[in-house]
Protein backbone atom coordinates (compact mmCIF):
# COMPACT_ATOMS: atom_id res chain seq x y z
CA UNK A 1 0.00 0.00 0.00
CA UNK A 2 1.08 3.30 -0.81
CA UNK A 3 2.12 6.04 1.94
CA UNK A 4 -0.41 8.34 1.58
CA UNK A 5 0.37 10.69 4.80
CA UNK A 6 3.54 11.25 3.23
CA UNK A 7 2.59 11.71 -0.50
CA UNK A 8 0.30 14.32 1.68
CA UNK A 9 2.63 15.93 3.68
CA UNK A 10 4.77 16.56 1.11
CA UNK A 11 2.02 18.74 -1.24
CA UNK A 12 2.02 20.61 1.84
CA UNK A 13 5.80 21.17 2.21
CA UNK A 14 5.98 18.94 5.31
CA UNK A 15 7.55 15.66 6.90
CA UNK A 16 6.60 13.19 9.40
CA UNK A 17 9.27 15.14 11.83
CA UNK A 18 7.68 18.62 10.64
CA UNK A 19 4.56 17.35 11.85
CA UNK A 20 5.50 15.71 15.15
CA UNK A 21 7.50 18.59 16.15
CA UNK A 22 4.33 21.54 15.21
CA UNK A 23 1.73 19.59 16.92
CA UNK A 24 3.36 17.17 19.65
CA UNK A 25 2.46 13.89 18.13
CA UNK A 26 5.13 11.18 17.78
CA UNK A 27 7.12 9.75 14.65
CA UNK A 28 5.98 6.50 15.63
CA UNK A 29 2.43 7.06 15.68
CA UNK A 30 2.79 9.10 12.52
CA UNK A 31 5.01 6.10 11.10
CA UNK A 32 2.74 3.23 12.04
CA UNK A 33 -0.79 5.89 10.57
CA UNK A 34 1.34 6.17 7.45
CA UNK A 35 1.58 1.96 6.91
CA UNK A 36 -2.13 2.07 7.23
CA UNK A 37 -5.30 3.11 5.25
CA UNK A 38 -6.54 7.10 5.98
CA UNK A 39 -10.11 5.30 7.09
CA UNK A 40 -8.80 3.28 9.65
CA UNK A 41 -7.06 6.75 11.15
CA UNK A 42 -7.81 7.73 14.72
CA UNK A 43 -9.34 10.89 15.50
CA UNK A 44 -6.57 11.95 17.75
CA UNK A 45 -4.60 11.29 14.51
CA UNK A 46 -6.73 13.29 11.85
CA UNK A 47 -6.92 15.85 14.32
CA UNK A 48 -3.38 16.50 14.97
CA UNK A 49 -2.42 16.40 11.32
CA UNK A 50 -5.28 18.73 10.73
CA UNK A 51 -4.25 21.23 13.13
CA UNK A 52 -0.40 21.12 11.63
CA UNK A 53 -1.95 21.88 8.08
CA UNK A 54 -4.21 24.21 8.56
CA UNK A 55 -7.21 21.94 7.24
CA UNK A 56 -10.31 20.70 9.38
CA UNK A 57 -10.22 16.97 9.86
CA UNK A 58 -12.54 16.13 7.92
CA UNK A 59 -11.05 17.95 4.62
CA UNK A 60 -7.59 16.05 6.05
CA UNK A 61 -9.67 12.91 5.41
CA UNK A 62 -10.97 13.67 1.69
CA UNK A 63 -7.48 14.64 1.08
CA UNK A 64 -6.27 11.17 2.39
CA UNK A 65 -8.84 9.24 0.67
CA UNK A 66 -8.55 11.42 -2.72
CA UNK A 67 -4.85 10.53 -2.67
CA UNK A 68 -5.36 7.00 -2.02
CA UNK A 69 -7.85 6.44 -4.92
CA UNK A 70 -5.77 8.43 -7.21
CA UNK A 71 -2.58 7.48 -9.14
CA UNK A 72 -0.37 9.52 -7.12
CA UNK A 73 3.04 8.56 -5.82
CA UNK A 74 5.84 10.00 -3.28
CA UNK A 75 8.44 12.23 -5.40
CA UNK A 76 11.58 11.64 -3.36
CA UNK A 77 14.18 14.74 -4.43
CA UNK A 78 16.67 13.84 -1.47
CA UNK A 79 18.88 11.21 -0.19
CA UNK A 80 17.18 11.06 3.00
CA UNK A 81 13.75 10.50 1.37
CA UNK A 82 15.00 8.05 -1.05
CA UNK A 83 16.99 6.04 2.07
CA UNK A 84 13.49 6.06 4.04
CA UNK A 85 11.46 4.85 1.06
CA UNK A 86 14.04 2.11 0.33
CA UNK A 87 13.95 1.03 4.16
CA UNK A 88 10.25 1.65 4.62
CA UNK A 89 9.96 -0.72 0.98
CA UNK A 90 7.47 1.56 -0.46
CA UNK A 91 5.49 -0.23 -3.06
CA UNK A 92 6.13 2.44 -5.61
CA UNK A 93 7.98 5.99 -5.94
CA UNK A 94 9.62 8.28 -7.98
CA UNK A 95 13.82 9.28 -7.58
CA UNK A 96 13.81 12.90 -8.91
CA UNK A 97 15.99 15.30 -9.61
CA UNK A 98 20.15 14.78 -9.05
CA UNK A 99 19.28 11.80 -7.49
CA UNK A 100 17.72 9.89 -10.70
CA UNK A 101 21.59 9.79 -11.61
CA UNK A 102 21.96 7.07 -8.59
CA UNK A 103 19.06 5.06 -10.61
CA UNK A 104 20.81 5.31 -13.46
CA UNK A 105 24.18 4.13 -12.69
CA UNK A 106 22.11 1.43 -10.22
CA UNK A 107 20.43 0.31 -13.33
CA UNK A 108 23.51 -0.02 -15.74
CA UNK A 109 25.07 -2.20 -13.13
CA UNK A 110 22.33 -5.09 -12.78
CA UNK A 111 22.04 -8.09 -15.28
CA UNK A 112 19.17 -8.06 -18.10
CA UNK A 113 16.37 -9.34 -17.19
CA UNK A 114 16.61 -12.97 -18.56
CA UNK A 115 20.15 -13.23 -17.36
CA UNK A 116 18.66 -12.14 -14.08
CA UNK A 117 15.65 -15.02 -14.34
CA UNK A 118 18.42 -17.39 -15.11
CA UNK A 119 20.70 -16.80 -12.05
CA UNK A 120 17.63 -17.40 -10.09
CA UNK A 121 16.54 -20.40 -11.52
CA UNK A 122 20.07 -21.65 -10.96
CA UNK A 123 20.01 -20.46 -7.52
CA UNK A 124 17.12 -21.96 -6.89
CA UNK A 125 15.59 -18.40 -6.08
CA UNK A 126 17.98 -17.16 -3.45
CA UNK A 127 20.60 -15.52 -5.66
CA UNK A 128 19.46 -12.26 -5.40
CA UNK A 129 20.05 -12.33 -1.12
CA UNK A 130 23.41 -14.18 -1.62
CA UNK A 131 24.96 -11.07 -3.77
CA UNK A 132 23.14 -8.68 -1.24
CA UNK A 133 25.19 -10.65 1.67
CA UNK A 134 28.10 -10.66 -0.39
CA UNK A 135 28.07 -6.56 -1.45
CA UNK A 136 26.79 -6.02 2.38
CA UNK A 137 30.06 -7.60 3.73
CA UNK A 138 32.45 -6.13 1.09
CA UNK A 139 30.70 -2.80 1.55
CA UNK A 140 31.35 -3.06 5.59
CA UNK A 141 35.01 -2.73 5.02
CA UNK A 142 34.28 0.33 2.52
CA UNK A 143 34.40 3.90 2.99
CA UNK A 144 31.07 4.96 1.08
CA UNK A 145 29.28 1.69 2.70
CA UNK A 146 26.20 3.66 3.41
CA UNK A 147 25.38 4.58 -0.43
CA UNK A 148 26.40 1.55 -1.82
CA UNK A 149 24.24 -0.32 0.56
CA UNK A 150 21.58 2.00 -0.22
CA UNK A 151 22.31 1.08 -4.06
CA UNK A 152 22.37 -2.74 -3.43
CA UNK A 153 19.09 -2.49 -1.48
CA UNK A 154 17.65 -0.62 -4.43
CA UNK A 155 19.12 -3.17 -7.05
CA UNK A 156 17.76 -6.51 -4.59
CA UNK A 157 14.20 -4.95 -4.12
CA UNK A 158 12.89 -2.84 -7.03
CA UNK A 159 12.82 -2.75 -10.61
CA UNK A 160 13.74 0.67 -12.14
CA UNK A 161 11.80 2.66 -15.00
CA UNK A 162 13.03 6.07 -16.22
CA UNK A 163 10.43 8.65 -17.03
CA UNK A 164 12.14 11.36 -18.17
CA UNK A 165 15.93 12.44 -18.11
CA UNK A 166 15.08 13.79 -14.41
CA UNK A 167 13.06 10.75 -12.72
CA UNK A 168 12.91 7.26 -12.19
CA UNK A 169 10.05 5.45 -11.43
CA UNK A 170 10.96 2.41 -8.47
CA UNK A 171 8.61 -0.26 -7.92
CA UNK A 172 8.93 -3.50 -5.95
CA UNK A 173 10.06 -6.20 -7.90
CA UNK A 174 7.61 -8.45 -5.94
CA UNK A 175 4.81 -6.93 -6.99
CA UNK A 176 5.52 -7.88 -10.38
CA UNK A 177 5.15 -11.57 -9.33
Amino acid sequence: MKNVLDIFLKQNQMTRYDLSKKVGISEQTLSKAAKRDPKTYSVKTLVAIASGTGYSPGEVLDKLLAIRDSEAVYIASTLKEIRQKVKEKEDVFIIQGEFSSLAKEIKQSSLSESAELGFQLGMGGGGSYVVWAINRMINSFGGKKEEENLKDDIMTLYTIKFLNSSEAMLRLKQLDY
